[in-house]
């Protein structure tokens, strides 16, 4: 459903004004990507279930004007694998340009081991921001993405990681090497030079994924493309502006990339059957505005499948007006405004929320600055608090068996004979982008 506001004006045909104010108003459960441990049918093999995909409209917030000041991105991660112990500290990661070119890739080597070794503890997540151009270059824009290796795979004895960083590996380096005007790079064209590098990758030789992929311009201009069930959600003024549909072909069945090597399709087809394959063509594409205060989310359905879009917004305004990034107001006319562009430049800066929040790092030891290699900065700025929260809430409620997730709501409403309670565990990754004029 596409919710047209208010028009802005009798001198613009109805028609104009219903093109510059629609935004999306729609959300349904993420479908789950992993295979779950419980009791429930396993839909995500690879086999296809030959359904017919919904057709999805172009939607966009309003354009700002063309003097609208320049808008700085300040973005930081967070991830979990499933199996392992979520500590908020070690687990978020800040992206600043100045000091780095991409945040959670490995730009400088192009031996596989050595990638393996220096992944982000995000499992079979995988994520990267970079920058779009190498360095030098003023331009404020950024590339960012979540990518979720399709989990099945294993059972094919190949691990699904392998998948989704390189896709999140290859965008980077191909953002970076970006050498036209920003504004010309697409999501999804980006995801579709990701996913022919894979393709090309002969150390991956199988495997699947989904995405989310954003490119930032500094107008404000964002452009998503969605492919799956990872998805995005943009917060603005402690109300949700806008949010991702999921693709799927059926529960527990998202839209995702795949290779699928000959000997496989081969024995497919004595069966008479054939593997899941989507493209870049197939994602959704999106274009939004981000206004000054803005926070915008990418995320995989570790986080969807665990939290609604009301446990996201009850988490990010309690973060925003804590830290004073939003402003409360007593008048029923004003609600709640963004701080003034040095009060969330200095909350998202290098200095970050050092005066409020003591640093995670021993009086013995030294600050090491962030680099490719080593993304942690031991400082907690804005963007990196939003991010562990969210990683952090999304990683309990996954462990928690007394209230049920928006999976397991999904689930009970597919297969109400099967008993599913609680959460989903998964692996978590989170993007967290902060829009400051500048």
């Amino acid at each position: 459903m596409i919710l047209p506001s208010k028009a802005c004006g009798s001198a613009c045909s109805s028609l104009q004004a219903v093109a510059r104010e629609t935004f999306t108003g729609v959300l349904s459960s993420s479908a789950v990507r992993s295979r779950s441990p419980r009791h429930i049918p396993h839909c995500r093999s690879q086999l296809r279930i030959t359904l017919q995909a919904h057709s999805r409209s172009f939607h966009s917030t309003p354009n700002h004007n063309s003097h609208s000041p320049r808008t700085s991105y300040r973005v930081a991660a967070s991830s979990s694998g499933k199996s392992r112990p979520f500590l908020p500290a070690r687990n978020a990661y800040n992206f600043n340009p100045e000091v780095q070119e991409a945040l959670g890739v490995a730009l400088d080597t192009q031996d596989p081991t050595v990638k393996r070794k220096r992944r982000p503890d995000s499992g079979e997540d995988a994520f990267f921001v970079s920058k779009i151009g190498r360095a030098g270059s003023t331009d404020n824009s950024v590339a960012f993405a979540v990518a979720d290796g399709v989990g099945g795979w294993a059972e094919s004895r190949v691990d699904p990681a392998d998948f989704s960083h390189g896709l999140c590996g290859y965008m980077a380096e191909t953002a970076l090497d970006w050498d036209q005007p920003a504004e010309q790079l697409r999501a999804k064209a980006l995801l579709q030079a990701g996913y022919d590098r894979v393709v090309a990758d002969d150390s991956i030789r199988a495997g699947g994924c989904t995405a989310s992929v954003g490119v930032g311009l500094e107008d404000g201009r964002i452009e998503l493309a969605n492919l799956g069930d990872s998805g995005s959600v943009l917060l603005r003024q402690a109300a949700v502006h806008h949010y991702s549909i999921p693709q799927t072909h059926g529960f527990n069945t998202p839209y995702q990339l795949s290779i699928i090597p000959p000997r496989m399709r081969q024995q497919a087809s004595i069966f008479g059957g054939s593997y899941l394959e989507d493209y870049p063509r197939d994602a959704a594409t999106t274009t939004l505005h981000m206004h000054h205060g803005d926070v915008l989310m990418l995320a995989t359905d570790g986080v969807f499948d665990n939290l609604n879009n009301q446990d996201i917004l009850k988490l990010v305004t309690n973060r925003m007006l804590y830290t004073g990034a939003w402003t409360a107001s007593t008048s029923p006319n004003t609600g709640i405004t963004p701080a003034d562009p040095e009060t969330l430049a200095r909350l998202t800066g290098p200095e970050g929320l050092s005066s409020s929040i003591p640093p995670p790092h021993t009086k013995t030891s030294k600050k090491k600055p962030a680099t490719a290699s080593n993304p942690h900065d031991h400082t907690y700025t804005l963007q990196s608090l939003l991010a562990a929260t969210i990683a952090g809430e999304a990683k309990l409620a996954s462990m928690d068996l007394r209230r049920d997730s928006p999976f397991a709501k999904e689930a009970q409403r597919y297969y109400p004979g099967d008993y599913y309670r609680g959460g989903k565990v998964d692996d978590i990754a989170v993007v967290i982008l902060v829009a400051v004029e500048v």
